[in-house]
């Protein structure tokens, strides 16, 4: 009887997992191509900001705001891929309950 229905589970389970590789799979995909974007941005904001403290054109406080703006944009796609992480463990807990 247990053989049964963890047979049946794991006959349930087989659907879920496809959904959850497409979901990781899709999720992995935005976060590649928006990392690039993002990155090359957070760039952008710490040269504007040395710059300007630089030349005169912005106070400290202003530069280090724009810093802090920079480096929150730059933990977006590290965050992302954290996501994509949890993701892919519970893809494979639930692969391996299906070898078990």
């Amino acid at each position: 009887m247990k053989y049964v229905l963890k047979l049946i589970g794991k006959m349930m389970m087989l659907p879920v997992i496809l959904a959850v590789t497409l979901v990781q799979w899709f999720i992995t995909f935005l976060v590649g191509f928006s990392s690039a974007v993002f990155y090359l941005l957070a760039g952008l904001f710490l040269m504007v900001a040395v710059l300007s403290c630089l030349m005169g054109l912005a106070a400290r406080a202003e530069a280090a705001i724009t810093i802090l703006a920079g480096f929150v944009i730059f933990m977006v796609p590290i965050i992302g891929e954290w996501f994509v992480g949890i993701i892919a463990a519970l893809n494979m807990r639930m692969r391996n309950f299906i070898r078990s």
